[in-house]
């Protein structure tokens, strides 16, 4: 490694000089992908509340009358 490429690569530690340090409570409250629904159940609750909006938007506007 020549010394151009080791002044090129950005220093972690400079960069994180202004930044607060993440304290447990913030670590903790983290959303990771084991805290979410199974994704068949997210797609369907997005689905069916598409479906409900698209039913009251139609007969609200008169696409279907009943």
């Amino acid at each position: 490694m020549t010394s151009k490429e080791t002044t090129e690569t950005p220093n972690k530690k400079s960069e994180d000089k202004n930044s607060e340090p993440i304290t447990q409570v913030q670590r903790d409250s983290v959303i990771t992908r084991e805290d979410l629904p199974a994704k068949p159940f997210r797609i369907g609750v997005t689905l069916v509340t598409l479906g409900a909006l698209l039913l009251f938007f139609a007969f609200y506007f008169g696409i279907i009358n009943v």
